[in-house]
């Protein structure tokens, strides 16, 4: 298992140094006509400002595909000429960046007007379709409060086996306000043949979840949300979990935090064999969640961390049933809308059948992209 995952992960790191180097191509000098303008300590830089962070600015110089993450009280003055569109606390304006004060305001000019504007409300900053008409960042203007993420992985493999496997994750997120909206779904499938047996679905399963979260208060939420899943193998037929209960998340900045959270919640399963009676249970819903965002990391610039781990134990036995669920991953974003991504993930549940066990274990290697 090791060995694989070894492999895996070093096949990550090649394809990842390698699609950086295939990246390093020059702007004409039409790119050049319009740029945005920032002095960091006495140095004028110029291209394009790409995100408004909780303590930096990403700023993505001329003639290169790099972005820089630049501390606010470096930056001694900064002139947009590029229009930006800006989301926050359920409004949206078009404007140019001006200046920046205490560290914690943007000071954007709208036509005439100017307007002072928290970076920590700051739900989405994305070039306006005025300076950029293109599909991708027209998506990013007219769904400004949601974000989102397609992963694709695909993998052949001939022998004495003959295997097919596909693998798709969808992450959705909406963010308004107090108001934010999480969807996921896992789904993958895979068939095995070889010259003695024919082709089977090795791997049939899907994971969906839906949440939602109200931020009341500071870094404080209530939660409610369903997890709903199917595994043919493991002779699952479907499975719901629907859950309440409070969180808390203990944040550095937008890019480094976690986030632990508790309540209950109610589990259901229906199984593939007559032999198998449901399984109902009510239980406890323990969650913990964390994402930390390495910058400047050399060769690959930014390296993403997160994970997630569920688990739901029954309450009046906590050893007797349960279902749980971990995952974590690495993720480089490579361009403005491609990332590479590895990722683990441990399911452990308390099932009937002992041929197919409790444990299992995955690794996977996927590319996708944001919007």
């Amino acid at each position: 298992m090791f060995q694989k995952l070894f492999r895996y992960f070093l096949f990550f790191i090649i394809f990842t140094l390698c699609s950086h180097a295939a990246a390093d191509k020059r702007k004409t000098a039409a790119d050049a006509e319009v740029k945005d303008t920032i002095v960091v300590r006495g140095m004028v830089l110029y291209g394009q400002v790409t995100k408004f962070g909780p303590e930096r600015l990403s700023f993505k110089l001329l003639y290169s595909e790099g972005v820089n993450h630049i501390k606010y009280e470096d930056i001694e003055s900064i002139n947009t000429e590029y229009s930006y569109h800006i989301s926050f606390k359920r409004m949206d304006i078009e404007g140019r960046v001006v200046g920046i004060e205490d560290n914690q305001y943007i000071r954007v000019q709208e036509g005439e007007n100017f307007r002072n504007i928290k970076i920590a409300d700051i739900d989405n900053f994305v070039m306006s379709e005025t300076d950029d008409a293109s599909f991708e960042n027209r998506i990013r203007n007219k769904i400004p409060y949601t974000k989102g993420k397609i992963y694709v992985g695909l993998e052949t493999e001939s022998g004495s086996s003959n295997k097919n496997n596909t693998d798709i994750q969808i992450d959705l997120r909406y963010k308004q306000a107090e108001h934010e909206i999480l969807f996921a779904v896992d789904y993958e499938f895979e068939t095995t043949e070889t010259a003695d047996t024919p082709e089977v679905e090795s791997e049939d399963e899907l994971l969906a979840s839906l949440y939602y979260k109200n931020h009341f208060e500071n870094n404080q939420y209530y939660y409610t949300g369903i997890i709903a899943d199917y595994d043919r193998p493991r002779h699952v037929l479907n499975r719901y979990v629907p859950s309440l209960g409070y969180g808390y998340r203990f944040r550095h900045d937008k890019s480094k935090w976690i986030e632990p959270s508790i309540g209950l919640a109610y589990v259901t399963t229906k199984y593939t064999e007559e032999e198998y009676s449901d399984k109902n249970f009510a239980a406890w819903a323990f969650g913990l969640e964390g994402k930390y965002q390495f910058d400047d990391v050399a060769y690959i610039n930014t390296l993403i961390v997160d994970g997630r781990i569920l688990y739901f134990p029954k309450i009046e036995d906590m050893s007797a049933d349960w279902i749980s669920r971990a995952n974590l991953g690495f993720t480089v974003p490579l361009f403005d809308f491609f990332s590479v991504k590895l990722a683990f993930g441990w399911i452990n549940d308390s099932n009937p059948d002992p041929d197919v066990g409790n444990n299992k274990q995955t690794s996977k290697l996927m590319f996708g992209v944001d919007f």
